[in-house]
């Protein structure tokens, strides 16, 4: 299987539009907005024959969703992290799915490191010296910090990526708010486009071999994943490798 397909797919939109938050300029000045923000391809969208044909890759990934490429089959699969997460109850877990839980994982590490998606507290603050920034609603307590942790991390990660965050200053707890140091970073790692190689397998515990492009090289990283019983599969390596 062809697991990283970068081709162009297309699909057409005929006549009004068929997604809530896309839309489409008139025919010479075709661009593509998802949710107010434009969207830039390999191949841009485009006006053919009177059809107006958008990359399904672009649309897609704009919209949380994951495409690959089955060469045996023929066929584009695209999934949400919401679909993704049905996935991980079942008892087993392949490679594939094992690639979509990694990229998962990124999204949620450099959403984290943003302060969250939701409403901010208005306001920063000086605590130790440091300039501090409310986290956002979504993870504006414990609760919803450690929570938002195990959609994608064991119990036990989660818990020690909580304790060595507040420990080192990158969290900070007042009133039961939240507030991390106004700083932001980024990485050159892509484990949206990474490969899983299954290595070895045992017991509710599986341990694959991620190949994640950075720049025009590879990094090889082995992850262990566990079945959390009620739950499905998690990852138990620490929180910050995956970012």
């Amino acid at each position: 299987m062809e697991k990283n397909w970068r081709s162009f797919i297309s699909g057409t939109v005929l006549g009004s539009v068929l997604f809530s938050g896309v839309s489409i300029a008139a025919p010479g000045v075709v661009k593509l907005l998802v949710n107010g923000s434009e969207i830039h391809s390999e191949v841009p969208a485009q006006i053919i024959d009177g059809s107006t044909m958008i990359p399904a890759r672009a649309l897609a990934e704009a919209l949380g969703a994951k495409v690959n490429w089955n060469q045996t089959t023929q066929t584009v699969i695209i999934e949400n992290e919401k679909y993704r997460h049905i996935l991980r109850k079942k008892a087993d877990i392949s490679e594939l799915d094992a690639e979509g839980l990694v990229a998962d994982a990124q999204n949620h590490f450099w959403l984290i490191t943003r302060g969250g998606d939701g409403d901010h507290k208005d306001g920063s603050f000086t605590f130790k010296g440091v300039d501090y920034r409310w986290m956002a609603s979504d993870l504006d307590t414990k609760a919803k910090f450690i929570e938002y942790l195990e959609l994608l991390y064991t119990p036990e990660q989660a818990q020690a990526y909580w304790k060595k965050q507040i420990g080192n200053g990158d969290l900070v707890e007042i009133e039961g708010k939240l507030a991390q140091p106004n700083a932001d970073g980024g990485s050159m790692l892509r484990w949206d486009e990474a490969s899983a190689k299954l290595i070895k397998e045992e017991s509710r515990i599986k341990n694959f071999q991620f190949s994640v492009p950075l720049y025009d090289m590879l990094e090889f990283h082995d992850l262990k994943l566990r079945y959390v019983e009620g739950v499905g599969w998690r990852i138990d390596e620490p929180v910050d490798i995956i970012h």
